[in-house]
């Protein structure tokens, strides 16, 4: 009883901790990529174009799984050779795919622009001479994007994400520390720059907050969950990432726990690098966060009835329907009923309302409240709507919230 008492107090914990007024970020530049380039030539130009939006699709969908969608490696190729075209159109042209799978292997249709940018980085050729490298930055259209991954039948993640806090513990034969900018910014480097690849708003723990970092060391490797939540309490996360790293011969084992907020998942691996360590972190992050947040292929998709309250002016109501008409969830936003500051909305979902209510409570706009709170907080209670036809009914809605102006 007490294991049980002890595991309830830490999940109400986790819970009250991780729904309290969120710091999600909508990730800007999520549809912006760059690599280092040899000329600023259109062909290689392309086929950075072609290995960037493989990137983006596992960016934007949040999982890595997209990439299983992708044509053969040899696919690109036969496509271009002119001389053994019958061959090439036997192979492939009655695949489902085939149309698909040419749109995949020509990214350039779906680039708004690029930039060059001079590098003091070196490029060798395939001749073996070193060259002074180009930046390229690709800008690609999200709504071509999104419209890919739909008809790859796969899911969409939305730019508004929820922030993740990384505690890292390391072992190793120099001895134990906490993987932050202060102890170690090569790694910490590493960890962000993983995390910004995969589209994970990312927070690093500061000494600066804590006095005794032995003792949060301490806390990780014992899997002391109360501490380690209540230690990240100054950082207001969406959730939390807690690492394990220890060397086993010649490799590094790794242990991941992550916590939503809805309990945790674990994830336990052998790597050869700390490089890898950390990536399998970042991964089983935005792996497992997806399957919250991301609108799933055809997971509880269909059309939903949403009541919103609390929409006093018509700048309330254009906000509202820009805001849902701008989820990826949505496929249809349409207006059914309207009265006493009160709309019940008819939204067709990608996904199903466990995920639209993550996503909403992301950001704070829309809070979710009961049907007697709705009741209670407006005079459409005190009517008597039996004659009434044009009033809201609130009992055939599927779920109902709460308007937050600006």
């Amino acid at each position: 009883m007490k294991k049980i008492a002890q595991k309830l107090a830490i999940t109400l914990l986790a819970c009250l901790l991780l729904s309290l007024p969120v710091y999600a970020e909508r990730l800007t530049d999520l549809y912006t990529l760059s690599s280092l380039v040899k000329d600023t030539s259109g062909e290689q130009r392309a086929l950075v174009a072609n290995e960037l939006l493989k990137k983006l699709l596992v960016k934007v969908s949040g999982t890595i799984a997209v990439l299983e969608k992708m044509p053969p490696e040899d696919f690109s190729t036969r496509l271009l050779d002119q001389e053994n075209e019958a061959e090439f159109l036997e192979l492939y042209s009655e695949y489902p795919g085939y149309e698909l799978w040419k749109e995949l292997t020509s990214a350039q249709h779906l680039i708004n622009q690029f930039s060059y940018t001079a590098s003091n980085e070196s490029v060798t050729l395939s001749n073996g001479e070193v060259v002074k490298g180009q930046l390229l930055e690709l800008t690609f259209d999200e709504a071509g994007v999104k419209s890919l991954l739909h008809r790859l039948n796969t899911q969409v993640w939305d730019a508004n994400r929820p922030k993740v806090l990384f505690w890292v513990a390391l072992e190793s034969r120099k001895g134990r520390t906490l993987i932050t900018p202060n102890s170690n910014a090569p790694l910490s480097n590493v960890l962000t720059s993983l995390s910004e690849e995969r589209g994970i708003p990312y927070q690093l723990p500061d000494f600066n907050l804590h006095s005794a970092t032995d003792t949060l060391f301490s806390d990780i490797w014992g899997g002391f969950s109360q501490q380690i939540i209540t230690a990240s309490a100054p950082y207001k996360p969406d959730a939390i990432a807690v690492g394990k790293i220890k060397a086993s011969g010649s490799n590094w084992r790794v242990e991941w726990r992550l916590f939503t907020g809805m309990g945790s998942v674990w994830h336990n691996a052998q790597v050869r690098t700390l490089r890898e360590a950390l990536q399998e972190g970042v991964e089983f992050s935005a792996e497992e966060l997806s399957k919250r947040y991301a609108s799933q292929a055809g997971q509880g998709a269909g059309t939903y009835q949403v009541m919103i309250s609390n929409i006093k002016h018509l700048q309330d109501y254009a906000a509202i329907t820009a805001y849902l008409n701008g989820l990826a969830l949505t496929s249809q936003v349409r207006v059914v009923q309207s009265a006493d500051q009160r709309i019940l909305f008819e939204l067709g979902l990608r996904g199903g309302l466990d995920q639209l209510k993550a996503n909403l409570a992301l950001d704070g706009r829309l809070n979710e409240e009961s049907f007697f709170g709705l009741q209670q907080s407006s005079n459409y209670a005190q009517q008597v709507t039996t004659d009434q036809p044009d009033k809201v009914k609130t009992e055939q809605a599927d779920a109902y919230f709460r308007w937050q102006a600006n």
